[in-house]
């Protein structure tokens, strides 16, 4: 099946169906789905599993239970939950006749037949026997600690554990019958776990940084200069992360492959992480890595209309993990300072407009400020402070399905005089009277310009 296709593909569509803020949060979902995974550790045996060639697995055979889904098993079955040694009570380094001791004791304790009445006696004789003939056999011994020191690294087919364990390379040659003991549903999850991890090796870690713009700038769009500190190409080995002149061997664990292959799963090899070489001199300045701590510039276009919060991704123009990986992406978050003049919500702009008294009254003409520069806009006649006057499409762009512009509003500002002449006086006081035989009032009380003249 190769490289195991149809997982890639639904791979690859659950996250391009994720949302923006979930693949940012650094991937969770690849940790929970090899939570997932792991929870099929629930019934671990070990098994003397054989590999043979020309017989189908069973494992992925459909209605079958997971735990039935073992490879062909010979010898004996038995517990990995816990330590042999510990279920006997003895140090790694316990003799044969220290064991037998420590068996035939506990044997007695806990033998059905001594504890009719307790249901638990006899699981707990079934696990000191099957610790007994393990450790009793010095070849099983040996085995179960080479398993027990090394299984959760190794899974059987790494540097340490690939002799004695049944596999095929990677151009699918057959042949050959080994057998070894090994968990298999420890294998069977990380497999599952090691297929997802090389997806995600592939892909570097997201750099976020924050950059501060001007209200003009964050109008119209700007290009700026940023930079940030990133994990860049070692410049010293040119990201190989060996030197020049350095010995490369053939990795003999995956044939130069840079894979393991058990059918119908494939996995990256551990020993030679993938590249299929194995090499003991390493880039000092580097360590082997071919990146180094560094600082990025770039040059990034900011889109006109972004406000505070907005956030930017720049593609690949983040973090890199490895030569041959893909870059991690960058993400800008976008701050605009406050502006003196204009004042923003979403896409419209508010500025405000000073006008007298007199044309609040009677009406007139005042220039504004806009985004594209200043024009004259008409004051209607009796307006009010505070009031509103809207431009249609003069405020900020708006992206969206259908990107369109926002509105300016002009709000003005009805300024009244500190001090007046005579003559301004002489008039007001003409107005204040004829509003009040206008209002047929008995009294002024009611009339503010007449109280307001009256205390001048």
């Amino acid at each position: 099946m190769g490289r195991f296709n149809w997982l890639r593909l639904c791979r690859r569509h659950w996250v391009s169906t994720m949302p923006v803020e979930w693949t940012i949060d650094g991937g969770d979902g690849f940790r929970k789905f090899s939570i997932i995974f792991q929870s099929l550790n629930r019934e671990r045996a070990l098994h003397s599993c054989s590999f043979g060639t020309g017989k189908p697995l069973d494992f992925m055979t459909p209605g079958m239970s997971l735990k039935e889904r073992y490879f062909h098993s010979t010898g004996s079955h038995f517990s990995a939950k816990q330590d042999y040694y510990e279920i006997l009570g003895l140090p790694e380094n316990a003799t044969r006749d220290e064991i037998k001791k420590a068996y035939h004791a506990l044997a007695k304790k806990y033998h059905p037949d001594a504890n009719k009445n307790n249901p638990s006696a006899k699981r707990k004789f079934q696990e000191i026997t099957d610790a007994y003939e393990t450790l009793q056999n010095p070849e099983k011994r040996r085995e179960y600690d080479t398993m027990r020191a090394g299984s959760s690294e190794d899974m059987g087919y790494g540097a340490n554990g690939a002799e004695g364990f049944g596999f095929y390379d990677a151009s699918g040659a057959k042949g050959f019958r080994y057998t070894y003991q090994t968990n298999f549903s420890d294998s069977f999850s990380k497999i599952f776990s090691e297929i997802f991890q090389d997806e995600m090796d592939q892909f570097a870690p997201d750099i976020q940084t924050e950059i501060l713009l001007s209200f003009s700038e964050a109008a119209k769009g700007c290009t700026k200069d940023l930079q940030f500190d990133a994990f860049v190409t070692c410049d010293s080995c040119d990201g190989r992360g060996y030197p020049p002149n350095a010995k490369v061997k053939v990795c003999s664990i995956c044939r130069g492959s840079g894979t393991i292959t058990i059918p119908p799963f494939t996995s990256t090899c551990h020993a030679c992480k993938g590249s299929g070489r194995i090499i003991k001199e390493y880039c000092m300045s580097c360590q082997g890595s071919g990146v180094v701590e560094g600082v990025k510039e770039i040059k990034v276009t900011i889109p006109a209309g972004v406000d505070s919060g907005d956030t930017i991704r720049v593609p690949e123009a983040g973090n890199i993990r490895r030569q041959g990986s893909q870059l991690g992406n960058l993400f800008i978050k976008i701050k605009v300072a406050d502006d003196p003049v204009f004042t923003r919500d979403g896409a419209d702009v508010y500025v405000d407009s000073n006008i007298s008294f007199t044309q609040a009254i009677l009406g007139g003409a005042v220039e504004v400020p806009t985004l594209s520069g200043k024009i004259q806009v008409k004051i209607p006649k009796g307006c009010q402070h505070g009031q509103l006057l809207a431009l249609r499409g003069k405020g900020l762009p708006k992206h969206g399905f259908l990107a369109y512009h926002g509105d300016q509003y002009v709000r003005f500002r009805v300024n009244l005089p500190i001090e007046i002449n005579n003559r301004q006086r002489a008039i007001l006081e003409e107005l204040a009277e004829e509003e009040i035989n206008n209002e047929n009032e008995s009294t002024d009380e009611g009339n503010w310009l007449y109280q307001q003249l009256s205390t001048g």
